[in-house]
């Protein structure tokens, strides 16, 4: 997902200026666990499910879709794309893996054990990310706006514009479905917010700044990108595009 250099400094100043006034819960962060994450992977879709990591990553003629374990950085599966498409976001959903491409309009299904392809599905307009709520597919396309998609025939249901009271937040990137809210990445900052699945309003948020050491960061170290969720053991995993480490974090309240 790539934007205009103005219109994205211009749609993060609206959205920071927001989150001073708007009256939602702000969280503090700890880290709980590090784990090993390969360098070399422009992060754009984490998904977490029965021990194993799946992961989407980008740029053409890069992208990929793999599976590993937590404590081993080498894929178990690892499917590549053809060259013409730009990875995007994943997710599982009745026994599937799902997965965006940015700019084609065209979205990829994989059996989850095997990353065997096993169909294919179409959008309107951009792939960011995406989720799903164990029903239907939540799809971001850099906008403000969420679509929520049948998994059957891929047609719009419905759409809800994210706003942090009547303040729409623009470059909503990677989602993942927790506890019944959806949490998303902005792109190309360090926060992480909640978002109201029924009305799109923002009622959490939590600022990532300093997650990764200065000391793991180098000149090809991008942004904070990639949500799973452990729901067997109730951990929040994230990490970032070229990241070499990738966190389980706990969240509470500011006090």
């Amino acid at each position: 997902m790539q934007a205009k250099t103005s219109s994205f400094l211009f749609s993060l100043l609206i959205c920071a200026s927001s989150f001073a006034a708007q009256p939602v819960i702000e969280y503090q962060y700890q880290v709980v666990e590090r784990f090993q994450h390969d360098p070399d992977l422009f992060t754009q879709g984490l998904e977490y499910h029965h021990g194993i990591l799946y992961e989407s990553a980008g740029r053409y003629g890069q992208s990929r879709v793999i599976t590993r374990t937590l404590d081993k950085l080498q894929p178990i599966q690892n499917h590549h794309l053809n060259k013409r498409f730009f990875a995007e976001g994943i997710t599982l959903l009745n026994q599937q893996l799902y997965q965006l491409t940015w700019q084609s309009q065209q979205g990829f299904i994989y059996n989850p054990k095997t990353l065997k392809p096993s169909g294919q599905f179409t959008i309107n307009g951009e792939g960011w990310g995406l989720t799903n709520n164990g029903k239907v597919l939540i799809v971001s396309n850099g906008s403000s706006q969420l679509q929520f998609i049948d998994p059957e025939n891929f047609k719009l249901l419905r759409s809800i514009t994210v706003r942090v009271e009547n303040t729409a937040v623009n470059n909503i990137n990677e989602l993942e479905w927790i506890d019944g809210l959806i949490y998303a990445n902005i792109w190309h900052s360090q926060w992480i917010i909640m978002i109201d699945p029924d009305n799109g309003q923002v009622v959490g948020k939590v600022f990532l700044k300093d997650l990764l050491p200065k000391n793991q960061r180098s000149q090809k170290t991008d942004a904070l990108n990639g949500i799973a969720y452990d729901k067997e053991n109730k951990r929040l995993l994230v990490t970032g595009k070229y990241w070499p480490t990738l966190f389980h974090i706990s969240l509470s309240p500011k006090p």
